[in-house]
């Protein structure tokens, strides 16, 4: 054999790798729609599975592309903090994610976790109802307020208001031509 296919045999091998595969649960098969996520942020969950079961808790944050929540207080872990300004690291205790699956949301009527579905009153809106009870179960108020605030100062992209106000088409006459200003 020659010295160059010595080279490539290993390229090749490295080449022919299978490139890394998701986790079975992050395929986009598995992750939940958006429209039928029952757990919003601000609920109170009671988790059901796993190591933290029978705690209860509010949901800090929703990670849909992952189908896991945040929730405050529950599956707690250690972290390292890297040293700052040549000092030393530090240990920082704070909550890692749980899989959507291991909570339900506590009925508010009797206080239980309960499973979730959604039906429409006779004013067409659709709300969250609880199994266990049939409790309307109503939206976290803290969902009115956005977690990053839209900035009302003008930006050199936005279109200035006299520009929007201008009328710059004024219709059709009846051969299709556009009328005269």
């Amino acid at each position: 054999m020659s010295s160059s296919s010595n080279f490539l045999i290993p390229a090749m091998k490295r080449l022919m790798k299978p490139t890394q595969k998701l986790k079975p649960g992050l395929l986009p098969k598995n992750i939940i729609p958006k429209n039928k996520w029952t757990i919003l942020r601000g609920d109170k969950v009671h988790v059901v599975n796993g190591h933290h079961t029978g705690e209860v808790g509010i949901v800090q944050a929703v990670i849909r592309k992952q189908n896991r929540i945040i929730v405050e207080g529950v599956n707690m872990r250690k972290y390292n903090k890297k040293p700052e300004g040549g000092g030393r690291g530090t240990t920082v205790t704070r909550e890692a994610a749980i899989h959507v699956t291991n909570v339900n949301l506590v009925c508010p009527e009797t206080g239980f976790p309960t499973k979730v579905s959604y039906k429409f009153l006779e004013d067409g809106t659709r709300v969250r109802v609880a199994k266990r009870s049939g409790a309307v179960i109503p939206r976290p108020e803290i969902l009115t307020v956005r977690r990053k605030p839209r900035s009302n100062l003008t930006g050199p992209k936005d279109t200035v208001k006299e520009d929007v106000e201008e009328v710059t088409f004024r219709g059709l006459d009846e051969n299709g031509f556009e009328n005269p200003p």
